[in-house]
């Protein structure tokens, strides 16, 4: 596989939880060339996607949750606070800007209801995303 694929991963993180589950699905695949871009999505108003560079303090305990679980310190990672309407939308919105390679996510459990009436994200990102799309299995470890 392509080495570059694995150079700039973008790591949508919803909350603690789903940050603790990216975190153990994609640590084995890392290696200290990669740059992780760490994103949380904020519900906006504009029309437009806002890219806030650095950590965001509403963000700091899934951020603290991921490094925490990832457990590794010789990679480069960007934090950046996303904010837009739809959240598949602002991803697929800021991976150029972000230079982004690659999108890596674990799946979210989403009732039937909320699948219903908000589309399934991930489905929507992996349909519409420019880059290649990687979904990790969740790992309980």
């Amino acid at each position: 596989m392509d080495e570059m694929l694995f150079e700039r991963i973008l790591l949508p993180l919803a909350d603690p939880d789903d940050a603790e589950r990216t975190a153990r699905a994609i640590r084995p695949y890392l290696d200290d060339e990669t740059t992780l871009i760490i994103i949380h999505v904020t519900q906006g108003e504009a029309a437009g996607t806002t890219i806030s560079m650095g950590r965001d303090q509403f963000a700091e305990e899934i951020y603290e949750t991921f490094i925490a679980v990832l457990g590794r310190q010789d990679l480069r990672i960007e934090w950046v606070t996303l904010e837009g309407r739809d959240v598949s939308e602002a991803i697929t919105d800021a991976i150029g800007t972000l230079e982004a390679t690659l999108v890596a996510f674990t799946p979210r459990d989403l009732d039937t209801w909320s699948r219903t009436l908000a589309g399934d994200p991930g489905s929507r990102l992996v349909r519409d995303a420019e880059i290649p799309v990687m979904v990790f299995p969740s790992r309980t470890e």
